[in-house]
């Protein structure tokens, strides 16, 4: 992996702290890997498209649970499975706008625009990674259930 950790480190921090300042939540990272696309275990990838010095993609991915609990912390109350679901969306798509604009803001060595994030849901689905790029996923652990934060950004 030789993703240069002045782009990496400020996502991983920003997603720390997002967690903890929003939902009281200290998740703790692992060791990065290098993701191959394909199967995955995560229900829910709040994405956002990067544009400038750098492109590429940043996905928050998690399980409906986490999401779940995050909804359930943050205080919102729902009616219906639908609603719910709903609600579950919005939030990632919220904090995944959270985290990368934070994130955005304290590289300041670069120019980097990133794009309104969207949501994609279900089994398995599937993120249009750049071809021929290396994917880094960072893997975090918390007691509420774990996330992924996965950067892809090209070769210049």
């Amino acid at each position: 992996m030789d993703m240069d950790v002045s782009l990496l480190n400020p996502f991983l921090s920003s997603c720390q702290e997002a967690f903890s300042q929003m939902f009281n939540i200290a998740p703790q990272n692992k060791d990065p890997y290098l993701l191959h696309p394909g199967t995955h275990p995560w229900e829910i990838s709040g994405i956002v498209g990067v544009s400038g010095d750098e492109i590429g993609i940043v996905a928050f991915r998690l399980h409906k649970l986490l999401a779940s609990k995050m909804l359930e912390i943050s205080g919102i109350t729902v009616d219906t499975e639908e609603e719910r679901d709903a609600m579950e969306k919005d939030l990632v798509t919220e904090f995944t706008n959270i985290i990368t604009g934070n994130a955005v803001s304290a590289i300041t060595n670069r120019n980097i625009s990133v794009s309104a994030p969207f949501v994609l849901s279900g089994p398995n689905h599937e993120i249009s990674w750049p071809r021929n790029t290396k994917i880094i996923a960072v893997p975090f652990i918390t007691r509420q259930g774990t996330f992924e934060v996965d950067l892809c950004f090209k070769d210049r």
